[in-house]
């Protein structure tokens, strides 16, 4: 199986100035793991890896076309979420499977890290998304796209890690995290779950999840 464990300021520099003249400003996004190494606390009182799973990003218009609140989980949403997969994506920007350092996709643990760069004009908004693990159906992304440049036309740098939210997708039921027989890597095969028919939404399940900020960090820089 696949395993399904596994982003303010603004900046207003000559060099940026520089680049938003020629109407295209070059950013990277860096996604970090910075969940404790020794792991975080499962409902029965044992540990578990925090990971982050490979994901996806969209730019500009598409920026919203990931998901949507209170409608059903697209098949590649759904196989993101529960295993970790990013190939049913379609139409997106670009996707990050290579951990830095790396030479292959896979999750990234504690001390971690994916980036990836682009290139995007005044107006242009990010959105990504990237699994929660070990869940069933889990995962990051934030509320609404996020908006790129101030409203000066000022490309904004910094820790944007406040942006995301955890989401449900809906799409199987969940069990404890870390725990869960039907959590890769404990699941025996993808899609093994029990079937929640339900609708993506903020996770509200009664589990215990850690605070986004103490596990993930979502820096973007102007290059």
């Amino acid at each position: 199986a696949v395993l399904a464990t596994l982003f303010s300021g603004t900046v207003n520099s000559t060099f940026a100035a520089d680049k938003m003249s020629k109407g295209q400003v070059h950013f990277k996004v860096l996604i970090e793991n910075i969940s404790d190494k020794n792991g975080l606390t499962a409902q029965d009182g044992s540990k578990y890896r925090f990971g982050l799973s490979p994901g996806v990003y969209t730019l500009g218009k598409n920026a919203e076309s990931l998901f949507k609140d209170g409608a059903k989980a697209s098949a590649a949403i759904e196989s993101m979420a529960e295993d970790g997969k990013i190939d049913l994506f379609k139409g997106v920007s670009g996707k990050f499977e290579i951990p830095v350092g790396a030479d292959k996709p896979a999750p990234i643990f504690e001390g971690g890290s994916y980036e990836f760069k682009f290139s995007a004009s005044k107006g242009a908004r990010l959105n990504f998304v990237t699994m929660f693990g070990p869940s069933n159906d889990l995962f990051y992304a934030p509320r609404q796209a996020i908006d790129l440049f101030d409203a000066k036309g000022n490309p904004i740098t910094g820790d944007v890690t406040d942006k995301f939210l955890l989401w449900d997708a809906g799409t199987e039921v969940n069990q404890p995290p870390g725990i869960g027989p039907d959590q890769a890597p404990l699941q025996k095969a993808p899609k093994t779950g029990a079937r929640e028919h339900g609708v993506v939404h903020m996770v509200n399940d009664g589990f215990t999840y850690p605070k986004t900020t103490s596990v993930m960090r979502v820096t973007i820089s102007v290059q």
